[in-house]
């Protein structure tokens, strides 16, 4: 048996610290929730106050130029693991990330937001990888409860962004009617079960600015210093050199089994991923849950969003670690691309929420196939390298779709039905990925009697 396929049972040298790992994990996405929520509104609140003229497609031109860097990041990002580590390379993310909350408080031109966008992926992207790199690093048993607690962390990371950046920006009015010791209606305005009086004001949001900077600074420092126990981990290399990493690269694309999931997954499967990204937050202004700065349930809209990534992840624990077979990657495939389509279809509120419900539960699953169930199918010491150059590809597949997508659908404040087409588009992509994986399963499993076989 090839050695390099062996992964500790008992022995934690150089394995995870999950007490470290998983809340980190937790404030990296607590950081993009509270972005995520906030900066339409922030757009819309500049805009109004006269200060800056944003377009009315900001969002979408930005989630176009934040996924440029995953053309290229995620496989240098999966070397650099390979080379340093996967906690060094995630520190330096975090610590990269960290400038990025001070620049917007200064209300930076259009440009400059677009800079800043390209950053926020390179940076995300170098995160992604090592953090969900560093979360296999843990014995055999335990697999399954690494993936599926930093899955699930992601989900109460976001619903805490979400709910605390809600606050932050309506936080006058809030802590006005706490004063009035009304926490009843305190608790209504909160979750949006009735409406807010107050609009956002720009101090509001350089307040959450700052809570964001200082959040990743204490996760970067975490990481940093505590997130894997001494030593080295299973049968990974004590000292890898630039040599290794290359060779190591090589065994890697002559794996058969590797390219027909990164096909399928990633580059037909990945712009599912960018029509929510994109366009969601138009169409949740169609349906009347964004009236420019207002917020008219478009929180709910978020925490319905991350609340499913908890029991999307309690699902990815049942998965990971079993070496799912084919037919559970071609199952989530066409789950997704049918969530999908029901969010593009969606003609009321209601709708709307059930299709996201379900797309963000599988999102989950996704996210793992990625990552987690691509590396069970390859060795072991190329776990990094795998992740990294599957997560590229779904990258470079996301970034055509996004800039096709702006130019063919641009979203336009009196005429929002174009923000259903990226929907049916994805929807097509993903459903012949399926088709594909299935029939390469049929011929050839993706679960291999022999999992350390690279001749496939």
């Amino acid at each position: 048996m090839d050695q390099a396929s062996v992964e500790p049972n008992q022995d934690t040298s150089g394995s995870a610290r999950l007490a470290i790992v998983i809340p980190a994990t937790m404030f990296g996405f607590f950081y993009a929730a509270m972005l995520e929520y906030a900066l339409p509104l922030y757009f819309s609140a500049v805009s109004e106050g006269g200060r800056q003229a944003y377009p009315a497609n900001a969002w979408s031109v930005l989630i176009k130029y934040q996924i440029l860097p995953f053309v290229f990041t995620p496989v240098f990002a999966g070397l650099l693991a390979h080379r340093y580590g996967e906690r060094a390379v995630w520190c330096g993310a975090l610590l990269g990330k960290a400038i990025i909350p001070p620049i917007l408080a200064f209300e930076p031109s259009f440009t400059t937001f677009k800079w800043l966008a390209v950053w926020q992926g390179l940076t995300g992207a170098l995160l992604w990888i090592s953090g969900v790199s560093l979360s296999q690093m843990v014995p055999a048993k335990k697999k399954g409860l690494a993936n599926a607690m930093m899955m699930m962390a992601l989900g109460f990371g976001s619903i805490f962004g979400s709910l605390i950046g809600r606050f932050l920006l309506y936080q006058e009015e809030l802590v006005r009617l706490l004063s009035e010791q009304n926490p009843r209606e305190f608790f209504y305005r909160l979750f949006n079960f009735s409406s807010m009086v107050d609009k956002p004001q720009i101090a509001d949001f350089q307040n959450m600015f700052v809570v964001l900077t200082l959040t990743t600074l204490v996760s970067s420092l975490a990481v940093g210093l505590w997130s894997q126990h001494p030593g080295r981990f299973g049968s990974d290399k004590k000292l890898v050199q630039w040599g290794d990493v290359i060779r190591d690269f090589g065994r890697l694309i002559r794996v058969h089994r590797f390219w027909a999931l990164v096909v399928t997954l990633c580059v037909l499967g990945g712009p599912l991923f960018q029509a929510s990204n994109q366009f969601l937050p138009y169409r949740a202004e169609e349906l009347g849950l964004k009236n420019g700065s207002q917020d008219s349930g478009w929180i709910w809209l978020n925490l319905l969003k991350t609340l499913m990534w908890i029991p999307g992840g309690a699902a990815v624990g049942l998965l990971a670690g079993r070496r799912a077979p084919g037919l559970a990657a071609v199952l989530m495939l066409v789950a997704f691309s049918l969530a999908t389509l029901g969010i593009g279809i969606s003609q009321l509120p209601w709708h709307l929420y059930a299709s996201v419900a379900a797309f963000e539960f599988i999102r989950q699953l996704m996210r793992w196939s990625f990552s987690g169930y691509v590396s069970e199918h390859m060795p072991s010491d190329l776990r990094s390298t795998a992740i990294g150059l599957s997560v590229t590809f779904a990258g470079l597949s996301s970034a055509i779709y996004c800039w096709v997508a702006d130019a063919l659908w641009t979203p336009d404040a009196s005429q929002m039905n174009p923000s259903r087409m990226p929907f049916y588009s994805v929807v097509v992509l993903g459903l012949s990925g399926a088709i594909l994986l299935a029939v390469y399963d049929f011929r050839w499993p993706i679960r291999d009697k022999n999992p350390t076989a690279t001749n496939l």
